[in-house]
């Protein structure tokens, strides 16, 4: 409760200056959490402890950077098929060419570092019951602690399994495996007074402001290459986070070139016909569009109910520790779980991580839970150099099985475009700054 207290107290004096405030809480958050665990790092084991880390996103990756701390006294592997990762902020300014796809994508380098066994390879299998996993080409490797950070799957029967190759048709590049030069000519190659259609998934999906930003970036692109054109977003929701905000950016900015039809006014999507490049609403209302982008209803990644560990669409875990429920010797973190009132974000599954890695040290160590608080920040851009923000930090409710939040803060509204530029340079210095911390 003290470090709450703390932190609610910055809050209330760094509320016009978001950076200095991020700074601050970072520093009483990490400081904090981490001095905690530091004071019996000296406490040596015979056997060391098998962690093994499955995903190497934002949020695996950052259990890898923390972790690291003790690979004096722990085995950690960390399992990732790809060579490389590309990151799901900012990929949107890389689809309207602000940023190059090389901006977003980092080599793993993991294996040149003696303190981790990097995996380049696929968990096809999990035997939690003898605590090991099974790898592609059936290795098996044995673990005493599971961290999972899979990521998300898609929903949606009406996505068809060969829409990808329909000339009007866009991917949703929601997953990690963007093809976002094909999105990109598609847009290059739309005419004047083109209809593009974009579908925004129901609570909960990943990144929950992205849909309503990409539509932001598409519009100024397009607005810069003098083309008329109409946005649609169809949305499964009756409203969105930072509504505001990005409501009176588009009628600012792009003026009615940018159209949001809620649920109750017949945005939810039930069918799409590549044929005639339609889609139909749940009420009856019919869209034809150049260009139809369907961003889908998401779920925790398969490797989860194929494997037996869950029944529902999303991972619930205990949040003082993230472990998976049933489950005493796996957690999970990121966008997999249910995290209550904390969205699915890179900033989230940053800050999950370090309260994870503190509270598995302390458990392997023997020594008291840490009481956790988080913070999440979510930048979001209408235009390359616009951006505004929402912040918010949480802590769990008085019986300790949920995620709360305690307060969050947002940007004006009526805000200068000076303090829109400045957010953006403070959304660049914070992605850069995440970025290096886990892939350099």
């Amino acid at each position: 409760m003290k470090i709450l207290i703390i932190l609610q107290t910055i809050f209330i004096k760094m509320k016009k200056n978001r950076r200095e405030f991020l700074k601050k809480f970072a520093f009483s958050l990490q400081g904090y959490l981490f001095l905690k665990i530091f004071k019996f790092k000296k406490v040596h084991s015979k056997v060391k402890p098998r962690v093994i880390i499955v995903g190497g996103g934002i949020g695996g990756a950052s259990c890898l950077k923390y972790l690291r701390e003790f690979s004096d006294f722990i085995n950690i592997t960390i399992v990732e098929k790809k060579q490389e990762i590309q990151t799901c902020p900012y990929s949107n300014l890389v689809l309207v060419g602000q940023k190059k796809i090389s901006d977003i994508t980092f080599k793993l380098s993991w294996s040149d570092n003696p303190d981790i066994n990097y995996i380049q390879s696929t968990v096809n299998k999990i035997n939690f019951e003898k605590r090991n996993v099974y790898l592609e080409g059936k290795e098996k490797i044995d673990y005493d602690y599971l961290i999972l950070s899979p990521g998300v799957s898609f929903k949606n029967d009406f996505l068809l399994d060969n829409s990808e190759n329909h000339k009007c048709f866009v991917p949703h590049n929601w997953d990690g495996n963007k093809n976002l030069i094909e999105f990109k000519k598609k847009l290059q190659d739309l005419s004047n007074n083109s209809v593009i259609l974009i579908s925004a998934p129901d609570y909960p999906y990943r990144c929950p402001p992205a849909p309503y930003e990409r539509a932001s970036l598409i519009a100024h692109y397009l607005q810069t290459q003098k083309k008329k054109t109409k946005i649609f977003i169809l949305d499964s929701k009756d409203t969105f986070t930072k509504k505001e905000l990005f409501m009176k950016e588009w009628k600012t900015h792009y003026g009615d070139k940018i159209e949001w039809i809620s649920k109750s006014n017949g945005g939810k999507v039930q069918e799409i016909d590549l044929s005639s490049q339609t889609i139909k609403t749940q009420t009856g209302l019919t869209f034809r569009g150049d260009l139809i982008h369907l961003i889908p209803d998401q779920c925790a990644s398969l490797i989860f109910k194929k494997n037996d560990l869950i029944k529902e669409d999303w991972c619930k875990v205990n949040p003082l520790n993230f472990e998976l429920e049933g489950h005493s010797n796996i957690f999970v973190l990121g966008d997999s779980i249910d995290a209550w009132d904390m969205p699915k974000s890179a900033f989230s599954a940053n800050s999950q991580a370090k309260v994870l890695v503190t509270n598995l040290i302390s458990r392997i160590f023997q020594k008291e839970l840490v009481n956790p608080v988080f913070l999440n920040t979510c930048y979001s851009f209408s235009a390359p150099k616009r951006a505004f923000s929402i912040s918010s930090w949480y802590r769990l409710n008085s019986g300790q099985d949920r995620i709360v939040s305690v307060g969050s803060g947002q940007s004006d509204v009526n805000a200068s475009s000076e303090l829109r530029m400045d957010e953006s340079v403070q959304a660049d210095a914070w992605y850069k700054s995440l970025t290096n911390e886990l892939y350099s």
